[in-house]
């Protein structure tokens, strides 16, 4: 009999001493997995959107991270549509690049709700717009091309400038996953923009409308952020 008690004491012996072990190994391997995820430093973010480009970010605390980032955006306008019952032709481009510092800021713990603000260095801001006719058009008694009507040509450039900016979003460019998704929605706000209107032919008198379109446009100091994005852990 005690034999047999001191065996059986022997396995249950052996047996705690092997679930502590396991109880201790698990709790390193969660402390290690924890760790990671607290210690990343480092997130890259794809913006697509009115914005799009990349952003680099530097995590300081779990709450707050500073982001270096880019934007380029270019598009050629070659389209057709009516004005005044007349059908014209549009063509022309937008241009943007922008380099901007910033840092976002999540007030709750347990939540991706973000506040983010910074300024960007304005490289290239501009938008050219040229107003061609298509058909040919009756005057009286007589006709003219759309080569003898001529166009108009709308410019409008931010020129090169700093512009604050800030807003709100979902999501952190440093995710606590190896990926993670968001979007951000605020706004720059910018210089007023300088004008340029010019005609041609026919349309030359166009021209002098410039300074009122120049007024018309002295509160156009906002370019919206409206992003969605895609952020992947560096680290």
């Amino acid at each position: 009999m005690k034999r047999k008690f001191t065996i059986n004491l022997f396995l249950f012996c052996v047996g705690l001493i092997s679930s502590i072990n396991i109880v201790v190994a698990q709790d390193s391997t969660q402390r290690s997995i924890s760790q990671k995820s607290t210690s990343s430093k480092l997130g890259l973010a794809l913006n697509l959107g009115t914005t799009p480009g990349v952003t680099l970010a530097y995590g300081l605390s779990p709450q707050l991270a500073l982001r270096l980032g880019y934007s380029y955006f270019k598009y050629d306008l070659n389209t057709s549509a009516k004005a005044s019952n007349e059908e014209v032709k549009l063509g022309g481009s937008a241009n943007m690049s922008v380099l901007g510092l910033s840092a976002e800021f999540f007030p709750f713990k347990k939540s991706s709700f973000k506040i983010f603000g910074g300024a960007s260095y304005i490289d290239k801001g501009d938008l050219s717009v040229v107003v061609t006719p298509k058909g040919t058009y009756t005057f009286g008694s007589k006709t003219f091309t759309p080569d003898e009507i001529g166009n108009v040509t709308l410019t409008v450039d931010y020129g090169k400038s700093i512009a604050p900016f800030a807003g709100i979003g979902l999501g952190r460019t440093i995710p606590k996953s190896r990926i993670g998704f968001g979007f951000e929605l605020g706004s720059y706000y910018m210089n007023t923009p300088k004008v340029s209107l010019t005609g041609k032919e026919r349309l030359s008198s166009m021209s002098e409308q410039q300074s009122k379109v120049q007024e018309n446009m002295k509160d156009w100091h906002y370019w919206p952020i409206m992003n969605l994005r895609i952020a992947f852990r560096l680290d």
